[in-house]
């Protein structure tokens, strides 16, 4: 990763968005809707929603391929079963990467989600810094 980021300040550090305490209550069944599209990935967001927390307190992430370099993810909260579903892909990051690459990393205990790579296969390759607060994925530039 960059010492810097394209704004030319260091890059946000997970420490630095916390995320409220690990949630260790019952999960709640996901809320998904026909037509939408959530429900197209339905069984797998149903089999993500039965795992621990695993992203700001009380989400589960979950990524499945959808192309050679390419991911789509899903974000559950398993306090309510509220499903957040972003149809743009993290793809394209292109090259030899090592064994333990991630095109996106996120930790339990923060906020803060690291994409690499373009996004919806538009852009610049990352890395690309986002807040998840209140079900958004807030820009960090």
């Amino acid at each position: 990763m960059n010492s810097l980021t394209s704004w030319g300040q260091p890059p946000p550090t997970f420490a630095a968005y916390p995320a409220p305490a690990v949630y260790t209550g019952r999960r709640h069944p996901p809320k998904l809707y026909p037509h939408t599209a959530a429900w197209r990935f339905r069984t797998r967001i149903r089999e993500v929603a039965q795992q621990r927390p695993n992203f700001a307190g009380h989400y589960v992430l979950a990524t499945w391929g959808c192309g050679a370099e390419c991911l789509s993810y899903v974000i559950v909260d398993v306090t309510s079963g509220h499903v957040y579903f972003n149809d743009v892909t993290v793809c394209c990051w292109g090259g030899l990467v090592p064994d333990s690459f991630q095109p996106i990393r996120f930790r339990l205990t923060s906020q803060l989600i690291i994409f690499q790579g373009l996004l919806g296969e538009e852009g610049s390759q990352g890395p690309h810094y986002y807040k998840f607060h209140k079900g958004r994925l807030i820009a960090l530039s």
